[in-house]
């Protein structure tokens, strides 16, 4: 068994795909060259067995801190097949990085339920840096099921707000290639932003973000809705058979785009990445649409799973921040009893599944920086 820095995208890739479901898009190999494109460091580093089979492998960007420090993040990674000989010789070499990079921790969040326990390897739950955590619960659209079963299964208000947006007119378009497209969702997600009080990429992301994943020399796809047929996607989804891709989605009314969705298709999974609207003319309910659209488009590009990318942890109260966005999320799948009554890791139902994962994890690497960073965020907060 042995450590070789990866070289082959489509290996890589594949290897992904193979080892996580819903496809770990953030594992991907464009995903790293889209964070090194925003001026980050990537490591990709492969546990390789006797036979020279791949056992694990893990992306890794090397995020800043203050005072020269830095700490390694592995989002929605490692992935792999993971044995105790595997997972001391991956870490052995996250630690080996990281000592390189001058990090304080290593962060990880597997795409996994119960596949090991991780705090036997001395990584605990995070105390600093929370809001830079990948979502731990997540809904996924049964793909495989006929799109008749999907909208007869959906809660019934979602299908009448569906069936009432087309009957007003409203058009659903693949703007992915279409640069006043893109320019509309900026708005639209600087407007959701603004009036939700989310925090959003910054523009400068976004654009690296279509650079890298929206190829703008594929033509844009005419109405979605329009003879009832989603046009496949099949064809259109990247520079490569394992390449993710990203396809933007616009919902107009009255002359008026009022709502947008980016998904990423990668693997066996689209992912509701990004979603913006207007406040404007809410009661045609363009939003409820164009979700409908990008479950259908995942679909027809193959895809196993339309995966809803967060949601509220099943013992959430209804104060909880993300309880409105699950109970949106939510009513487009049938799952099962409630997590009080089913608190598996994962919960299946008729269109639907419930996973939860591992979570986020942290190994400590320099006790005295983590817990002063701890301490001065606890200090800024109690000033404001």
């Amino acid at each position: 068994m042995e450590i070789i820095i990866a070289s082959d995208k489509d290996q890589w890739n594949k290897f992904v795909i193979e080892n996580s479901s819903p496809s770990s898009f953030l594992q991907s190999w464009q995903w790293g060259e889209f964070q090194a494109a925003l001026g980050n460091k990537i490591h990709r580093v492969v546990v390789m067995g006797d036979d020279g089979k791949w056992l694990a492998a893990a992306q890794i960007v090397v995020r800043s801190l203050y005072l020269g420090k830095t700490y390694l993040e592995v989002a929605k990674g490692p992935v792999g097949n993971f044995d105790k000989a595997v997972w001391e010789t991956l870490v052995a070499e996250l630690k080996t990085i990281a000592a390189v990079e001058n990090a304080v921790l290593v962060r990880i969040s597997p795409p996994y339920q119960n596949k090991f326990q991780i705090s036997n390897f001395k990584f605990q739950k995070p105390e600093i840096l929370q809001k830079q955590m990948e979502p731990e619960d997540t809904v996924l659209v049964d793909l495989t099921k006929p799109e008749d079963q999907l909208m007869s299964k959906m809660h019934e208000k979602s299908r009448y707000n569906i069936r009432l947006a087309m009957k007003k007119g409203v058009r659903v378009e693949d703007k992915t290639g279409d640069s006043a497209g893109f320019e509309k969702f900026l708005e639209l997600i600087a407007e959701t932003s603004k009036r939700d009080g989310i925090t959003v990429w910054p523009r400068k992301r976004f654009e690296k973000f279509r650079e890298h994943f929206m190829y703008a020399e594929l033509p844009p796809t005419p109405s979605l809705i329009k003879g009832g047929e989603t046009p496949s996607l099949l064809q259109r989804e990247g520079k490569g058979e394992f390449s993710p891709r990203a396809i933007l989605l616009t919902g107009e009314y009255e002359g008026k785009t009022l709502a947008a969705t980016i998904i990423m298709l990668f693997g066996d999974s689209g992912t509701y990445l990004y979603a913006a609207s207007s406040a404007e003319m809410r009661n045609a309910n363009v939003p409820s649409l164009v979700l409908w659209e990008a479950i259908r488009a995942a679909k027809a590009a193959g895809k196993k799973y339309y995966d809803m990318w967060g949601i509220a942890p099943p013992d959430a109260s209804e104060s909880h921040s993300w309880s409105g966005i699950t109970r949106f999320k939510s009513r487009y799948v049938t799952v099962g009893l409630p997590a009080s009554a089913t608190p598996q890791a994962l919960r299946a139902g008729e269109t639907g599944l419930e996973k939860h994962y591992t979570g986020t994890w942290d190994l400590i690497l320099d006790k005295n920086y983590y817990k002063l960073f701890k301490l001065g965020k606890k200090l800024i907060n109690f000033v404001r």
